[in-house]
């Protein structure tokens, strides 16, 4: 392989493994009243040339909720339970998620972009 070619093909590579998408996560902590968690990422980060570290906790994730009408009757939501130690799916989203909870729509100039900071868990496993 050219000195070319591994250049480009590490680089891809570190993009690719910056970019947070969904990895699994540990419950460490949840506050069924608010529908949040404190996680652990199950992946680890690494970058070139050092060896890789576990990703820190993530606080105030939070959990979806689900709408349900079950056998004709009134729509409810229900609230997911979880409970420490759980392993459960987390996504990222493409961009901050300060606004959009809110139902706003949110102007794309944002600089968090597939931050960890904006994870949502998504189900259990």
């Amino acid at each position: 392989m050219s000195e070319v070619t591994e250049f480009f093909a590490n680089f891809r590579r570190g993009i690719l493994t910056s970019i947070n998408t969904a990895m699994p996560a540990k419950i460490l902590s949840y506050d069924e009243v608010k529908c949040t968690a404190k996680i652990q990422p199950l992946f680890k980060a690494k970058e070139e040339g050092k060896e890789p570290v576990n990703l820190p906790p993530i606080e105030g994730v939070p959990a979806l909720k689900q709408k349900y009408r079950v056998n004709g009757g009134a729509v409810q939501t229900y609230k997911p339970v979880y409970n420490v130690g759980d392993v459960v799916l987390v996504v990222f989203s493409q961009r901050a998620l300060d606004g959009a909870k809110k139902g706003n729509i949110v102007y794309p100039g944002t600089n968090r972009m597939f931050s960890i900071h904006d994870a949502v868990i998504v189900g259990l496993f």
